[in-house]
């Protein structure tokens, strides 16, 4: 049966893949960051606390590299750096579109000596680099994502400025959609919303504004609302990695149901350790 504003068609999954432009199809590589000095010593936002298991946060790291890997897109790896303990959090660096970079502006000093060793690896990989006389705050794939080449995703609120998304337009040609975050304990837009194709996208909608709603309801045909459950076991900061959404445990049967019925199979990743401080799958990963 077609969707509301579809045609019905009866090609395979694989005729589907090869037509898609979603990012998760066509992601040459990502970046990750090993967990060596990751550890929870401040408190910038509502979920920090508790001892870190650093073993365990290890063997979760290789886990969710393993799954990516798997997958089918290769992992490549930048040296954390001795107290700066969120730089695993490599997400956070920036925004990548057709190898330009816009460069994050923490908005916490905690997290702002990051900056220069995500500048560094970022110049010597060949990226042309933007946003570096930007005064606005601006925290990268947390807040930023594209669904499609021709589609950003533009999270502001508690940690991003509202108005850096008009220097962001400059990386090259696409839509941006405004998103507006209304809940503290939500506030980055991948702690709430996961692109998974051109038309479908795990969200909670309580975190966002009536009117991003209202918008994202209008782009998105297939959104999967998830339930307060599972918004707090963070299942809406999973990455899709061509045909699979690697979740952090708390997916419910229902939204993996649902997943699967639009053609995605689900593994689910441990992030325990990486959750006591505002983190988990999507967090650690850039995608290049």
């Amino acid at each position: 049966m077609a969707f509301k504003g579809e045609t019905e068609v009866t090609e395979s999954n694989g005729d589907r893949d090869k037509m898609s432009r979603a990012i998760g199809k066509l992601l040459p590589r990502v970046l990750m960051v090993p967990p060596k000095y990751f550890k929870v010593e401040y408190n910038i936002n509502p979920w920090m606390g508790g001892v870190v298991d650093q073993p365990k946060a290890q063997r979760q790291w290789d886990d969710l590299r393993k799954a990516i890997e798997k997958a089918g897109v290769p992992v490549q790896t930048l040296e954390p750096v001795d107290g700066l303990p969120d730089m695993v959090f490599v997400c956070n660096s920036g925004i990548v579109h057709n190898n330009k970079v816009f460069q994050s502006k923490f908005r916490h000093k905690e997290r702002q000596g990051e900056e220069q060793h995500y500048i560094k690896w970022f110049k010597e990989n060949g990226f042309d680099i933007q946003g570096a006389d930007s005064k606005l705050c601006f925290e990268g794939g947390g807040d930023a994502c594209f669904s499609t080449p021709d589609t950003l995703w533009a999270g502001f609120g508690p940690r991003t400025d509202k108005a850096v998304y008009e220097q962001i337009a400059k990386l090259g040609k696409f839509d941006t959609v405004l998103c507006e975050l209304a809940l503290p304990n939500f506030y980055h837009l991948d702690t709430c919303f996961c692109p998974v194709d051109e038309t479908t996208a795990l969200w909670y909608p309580p975190a966002f504004s009536e009117k991003t709603r209202k918008e994202m309801s209008v782009r998105l045909p297939h959104l999967i609302a998830i339930s307060d459950a599972e918004a707090n076991a963070f299942v809406c900061n999973a990455i899709t990695i061509r045909n699979t959404v690697i979740s952090p445990i708390g997916i419910a049967k229902e939204t993996v149901n649902k997943l699967s019925d639009r053609g995605f199979n689900v593994v689910e990743c441990d992030m325990s350790e990486f959750m006591k401080a505002g983190g988990a799958c999507q967090c650690l990963v850039l995608k290049l």
